[in-house]
């Protein structure tokens, strides 16, 4: 292990001791697992272990629930938790990474401003595709071609194709 490893390992333990010196009802509880998972992701994003990623999805799932909907900062941690399930995916393939991913690009199209759209919307029409891809069901196909028809409607002039 080299020192810039070591040095990471050890900011990391930190985290891990301030967050649990956090208490959950703390209003500032969801910002220690954010920091914690922010510097997991980044070990994982050197060293590809798994158990990084596992404990980086958990702590940004415990940071949206200790969130409250209307905070700002949750659409942010619904994206990297989007990005560290999609990862994983990929690595697994486990269809309930996909089926919560599926959730949570419901959830980020649902709180996007109607002009900002297209692409989340685009997003989960990707993973419903993926879906239908692995299981066949007719209905996430089906809604994957209205999510892009609907996505056309916020974006035409940058996907002339679509419309």
């Amino acid at each position: 292990m080299n020192s810039r490893n070591g040095n990471l390992d050890a900011i990391i333990t930190i985290g891990r001791t301030a967050m649990e010196f956090t208490p959950p009802e703390h209003p500032q509880h969801h910002l220690s697992l954010i920091n914690l998972a922010d510097l997991l992701s980044e070990r994982f994003n050197k060293e590809w272990a798994k158990e990084d990623l596992d404990e980086v999805i958990t702590l940004k799932r415990n940071a949206s629930e200790c969130m409250s909907p209307g905070d700002k900062q949750r659409g942010a941690i619904h994206l990297k938790l989007d990005e560290s399930l999609s990862q994983r995916f990929r690595s697994g393939g486990a269809l309930a990474d996909l089926e919560e991913i599926i959730s949570l690009r419901r959830i980020v199209s649902e709180s996007t401003p109607a002009r900002d759209r297209c692409k989340p919307l685009l997003n989960l029409a990707d993973s419903l595709h993926e879906k239908y891809q692995k299981l066949g069901s007719v209905d996430d196909i089906e809604e994957a071609i209205r999510l892009v028809h609907t996505a056309s409607q916020f974006c035409p002039a940058a996907h002339p194709g679509l419309a």
